[in-house]
Parts: structure tokens; sequence; C-alpha cells
């Protein structure tokens, strides 16, 4: 694909965006300035003003770009208006079997003290804000749809937790989808404790693995540890699966390819105040190098009663390590934590715009897809470690 045909292309998009198919019209102004800002972001790599006014490349003082786009920036209303957009173009998109993939992760600023809103640096002298994302997948889809992503801080007004921005951001997807959709909770960014009262919330259907979370729950009416009695929950389903250790990970020297049998069985719960019907799924992966391990995962779906729904659901969770992976290199690129601005409207309208240039390169040039997949119910290729033996006709 040309330059031409990209900026073309991006152009498109950009007045869609600003159409009054989504919305009332944005105008010629803030035209102007969200194509700008999303063709800067997306010729760059780069969400610094200073790298996307030279991007531009404008036939005026280079200052006079950077004072326009800043000036821009400091719009909350286009923020709200902007996101609510890309939702909805998004949410279209979102079935009833739909992945919404609820994710955490930080833009640190190491040496930063003047941004508004910016928390105190902790003891590795890091501070950031905390930005949680919500993807859309298809189950077996090799590509996603980014649908929100929401910034704050402990400092900004009105804030009360992680757990209540995280809670926000959830409902206004689920409004958009009317309910479409089930929501996935990364477990490797988001605590499970902070999670207990999203579940509660009987509008909001969820997964999630809670490996390592102590948290008591009703089952017969009597209080259990649910670690307790995810050991003692019979699993008649299962399979044999291999997951894939990439170098440096849990100290290998070489991609590592490892055989799990994989059982798993559910068991109705309830948690403790809460009327809410839950399920409890007991997930057990066998080694013979690691024994077994029990791994309790809560769930909203009651109709687990076939291999196919329960074993279905549970593939479907732990691969969405694959699509948070694809999707973080692409965010990375952009380099999210290189933004200098120094109030809080201009990082959210900032991150908003990253977050259309991500949607366009995922979903309009279809530039993205779901690489490696670290769990396959077939052996990995390639020259890697192994805990088991190929058959013979595998062999290299």
């Amino acid at each position: 694909m040309t330059r031409i045909h990209q900026n073309l292309t991006l152009n498109g998009f950009a007045k869609q965006l600003c159409s009054e198919q989504l919305g009332s019209d944005l105008g010629r102004v803030g035209y102007k300035f969200v194509s700008n800002m999303l063709a800067g972001i997306h010729r760059t790599r780069s969400v610094n003003l200073t790298d996307i006014a030279k991007g531009l490349d404008e036939n005026i003082r280079l200052h006079a770009t950077h004072k326009r786009l800043s000036r821009n920036l400091d719009n909350p209303a286009l923020a709200a208006r902007l996101s609510n957009r890309l939702l909805r173009l998004g949410a279209a998109k979102v079935r009833s079997d739909t992945r919404l993939i609820v994710h955490l992760n930080e833009l640190n600023k190491k040496y930063a003290r003047k941004v508004e809103f910016l928390p105190e640096p902790g003891l590795d002298s890091k501070a950031g804000f905390k930005v949680c994302e919500i993807i859309a997948s298809d189950p077996g889809s090799e590509t996603y749809t980014p649908l929100l992503a929401t910034v704050w801080s402990d400092k900004v007004p009105g804030y009360s937790s992680d757990t209540e921005e995280i809670k926000k951001a959830m409902h206004r997807v689920a409004r958009a989808t009317g309910g479409r959709g089930m929501f996935y909770f990364d477990d490797h960014s988001i605590d499970g404790d902070s999670l207990l009262p999203i579940m509660k919330e009987s509008g909001l259907n969820f997964i999630v693995m809670l490996g390592g979370t102590e948290i008591d729950v009703l089952y017969r009416n009597e209080i259990c540890s649910l670690q307790t009695l995810v050991e003692s929950v019979e699993t008649p389903y299962g399979r044999t699966m291999f997951k894939l250790i990439p170098e440096g990970a849990a100290g290998t020297t070489k991609n590592t390819d490892i055989d799990l049998f994989l059982h798993a069985g559910a068991l109705a719960i309830k948690l403790p105040d809460c009327d809410r019907s839950l399920r409890l799924i007991a997930l057990k992966t066998k080694n013979r190098f690691v024994g077994q391990i029990e791994t309790p995962m809560l769930t909203s779906e009651s109709n687990l009663r076939s291999r196919k729904a329960l074993m279905g659901l549970v593939e479907s969770f732990l691969s969405i390590q694959d699509v948070l992976t694809a999707h973080q290199s692409l965010r990375d690129s952009f380099n999210p934590a290189s933004f200098r601005v120094l109030t809080y409207n201009r990082l959210q309208l900032l991150m908003t715009l990253l977050q259309g240039v991500i949607h366009y390169e995922v979903a309009m040039a279809g530039n993205v897809s779901v690489g490696e997949h670290l769990f396959s119910v077939t052996p990995h290729d390639g020259d890697i470690n192994r805990t088991y033996f190929l058959p013979r006709q595998q062999r290299a």
C-alpha cells in the first residue's frame, strides 16, 4: 500500500469519524484538527506533539503548528465526543459471543513533576496514569476491534477507586453494545480482589481467572474458601493442550513447549451478600514435571452443562493473551508514555486520538492480526525445547 493511498484511506476514516453519521457534525475546524492529529500520529508512530508537528510538514514555522495542536487538544468535550464515536463504531461489530477484553496498563512519567494530576512517584521513582482499555474479539478470530480507552489517576477530582473507574468503562461499553458480548478480565493486569464489586453487578456478564486470590463464596448456603472448594470440584471434561513458554520467561533459555492435560468442571455458587448466581469453574492442569495445579475461575455464564460449552469457554479465555500481545505490540509502537502535555484534558484527548489511529490500523486498514498462539491444541512448530516427544513423522 503506497503512502498516498494510506493517507487517503486515513483521511476518509477521519471524515467518517467527524461526520453526522456518528453524531452532530464537528465542523471544518474540528475535522481539520482531528485529521491532522490522526495523520501525524500515524506517520510518526508517536504521541509527542513536536514529532506530530514535524510529521505534518506544514509550510509554516514548527512552533506555530505545535502551538495550534496544543491549543486544540485542550477540549474535553471533543475528547468525549470522539471517544463515544469510536465506541459506537466498534460496538456495531459486537455479537452475543464476542469477548470484551478488559485490560489495564500505565503511562509512566519517571521524571515528570508538572503534569496535572500526576500521582507522586512510588519507591521505584515512577509516577503514572492508569489506562483501562476494552477491546472486542470474536472467539477464533485473528483480529480485534478497540472499543474504549479511559485515563485517570488517584489525583483526578472525583476519583474514588480503580474499581469504580473500571466499572464506569464497562457500563459505557455495555450500553453501547446493548448488553451483547461478555467481559473477559485480563488477570495479568487486574487484581482479582478489586473485581469483587463488579462481579456483583447483575447487568455485567463476565469471566475471570482468580489464581492467587483468596475470597470466600457461598456453596449450598455455607461459606467456603474459594481455593478449598476448587480442589473438591469434579472435572469430567478434559483435553491435552500445548503451552508455549517464550525464551526468558520462567528462566527458560529457549522457547519451550509444555504439554498440559487440562480438565475442568463447574458448580453453582454465590458471593456473600449477593443474590446473583455465578458458576465456579475449576480448571486443573497436569504435567509430569510440575504435577497438578488447581485454578479457580468465576463466570456469570450458567449454560456450562456440556463439554463444548465448558471447554469452549475455558479455551476462549486462555486465548485472550494472544489478542492482548498483538494489541500491546501495536500500542507500544507509538510509545504512549512519550506524551509531553501538561494538562489532564489534553492527555485525555491525545489518548483518544491514539485510540482512533489504532482503530484505523486494526479495523480499517487490516494491518494487524493475532500472532502465535501461546495455547494450542497441536504442538507448536519450530526448533524449540519440548516436554514431550513428537510423533516420528513430525520430527525434523
